[in-house]
């Protein structure tokens, strides 16, 4: 599966002070099958989040912006997104630290990169879902990322081989 997709970011505090967000696009190979996912040709640019307000047109053409956040932040992300236009039907999150998982992130380059890849790893999962009996996506997806040496939340991996280990 091969598809270019929009990511966004913004700093949580940068939402309720008003700052910069990083709006990139990346282009993601998904290989379900192989359970492989690779992320090229990154393009992004920093603007004012004031400005974020023009993703919620892309609703209507039916693109939806994807993004990341751990969950403690989610509540207030949510809350200032709708209060810019943006309200939570308008995005796709998976619930991670761009910053730092799968790798450290010292740029908007990699912050984007991060996004990519922690979307396309979501669609593996998603593809594999009746396999894998159905369970949580942000506990598998921190459990293949440790299983691949990537960093992961471990407070997420370490329920994975309990709850949703299968048979055997």
């Amino acid at each position: 599966m091969h598809w270019d997709a929009l990511v966004f970011y913004v700093e949580p505090r940068a939402l309720i002070l008003g700052g910069t967000a990083v709006i990139g696009t990346a282009t993601i190979e998904v290989d379900s099958n192989n359970c492989s996912v690779s992320v090229g040709s990154i393009e992004y640019t920093v603007i004012g989040v004031e400005d974020l307000h023009h993703l919620a047109g892309l609703h209507v053409q039916g693109i939806k912006p994807l993004t990341a956040y751990p969950s403690k932040y989610m509540d207030a992300v949510d809350y200032f997104l709708s209060r810019m236009g943006l309200p939570k039907y308008m995005y796709k999150v998976v619930n991670a630290d761009p910053r730092a998982i799968p790798l450290k992130a010292v740029n908007a380059e990699n912050i984007v990169r991060n996004i990519a890849y922690l979307h396309g790893l979501n669609a593996v999962i998603i593809a594999n879902w009746k396999r894998l009996g159905k369970p949580k996506t942000s506990h598998v997806l921190h459990a293949i990322l440790r299983a691949s040496r990537y960093n992961a939340d471990p407070d997420y991996a370490r329920y994975y081989p309990r709850r949703h280990a299968g048979p055997g």
